[in-house]
Formats: C-alpha cells, sequence, structure tokens
C-alpha cells in the first residue's frame, strides 16, 4: 500500500463519516437538523431525501476504500451535494451564509482531494 492509498483511505473515510452524520441527523429528524433545515426554508420531504441521498454517498465512499474508483464516484457526489449547500445557504443569508458556507466550502475542499486523490489511484 502506497502513500497515497493511505491519503486516499483517510480522506474517504473522514468524508464518510461528515456525511454519515449529516445524513443521519435529517433521516433521525435531531432537533439541530431542524432549525437548520428551517432556516434554509426547506421542506420535511426534500429535506430527508438530502439525508437519503448522504447516506448513499457514505455507503459508496466505504467502498471506495477498497475500489479507488467507487471513492471518486461517492467525492464527486459529495462535491454536488455541497455545491447544492452552499447555494441554499446564500439564499437563505443571515447565520447561513456567515458560518454554513465556510464549513460546506470547507467539506467541499475535502471531496475535492478526495476525488483526486481517489482518480489517482483508480
Amino acid at each position: 500500500m502506497s502513500g497515497l492509498d493511505i491519503v486516499r483511505i483517510v480522506l474517504v473515510a473522514l468524508l464518510a463519516l461528515l456525511l454519515a452524520t449529516t445524513g443521519g441527523g435529517k433521516l433521525a429528524g435531531a432537533a439541530s437538523s431542524h432549525g437548520i433545515r428551517d432556516s434554509l426554508h426547506i421542506g420535511a420531504a426534500p429535506w430527508r431525501l438530502i439525508g437519503v441521498f448522504e447516506l448513499i454517498l457514505v455507503v459508496v465512499l466505504v467502498v471506495g476504500i477498497w475500489v479507488p474508483v467507487s471513492g471518486a464516484i461517492g467525492a464527486a457526489g459529495a462535491i454536488a451535494l455541497m455545491v447544492g449547500a452552499v447555494i441554499a445557504r446564500v439564499r437563505a443569508g443571515g447565520e447561513q451564509r456567515r458560518t454554513g458556507v465556510p464549513a460546506d466550502i470547507v467539506v467541499g475542499v475535502l471531496a475535492i482531494a478526495a476525488l483526486v486523490v481517489s482518480a489517482l489511484t483508480a
């Protein structure tokens, strides 16, 4: 196993953990998740659908630990998810714009790094 493989595994696992936390919170109906949803003006059904998508990405990313092309696909999905999240937070304004956008950009950069490293090791 090369150093690049280790970097890929760490990036993909970290991204999967982040998405499992946020997706799980959406599906479990966590109070903090409801607060974010309401401030973004997103309905309950679309919010749950986003959570399902996040958990599907978790599975794809975990498979990516052993199959780099799966990690690349999962990372690409996470990038798309973060682009949508940034757009939603910018539209919502206020606290979502101030704190949520930078956090989503950090996750997006992590996803871009995971995509690049996964593609290089595929």
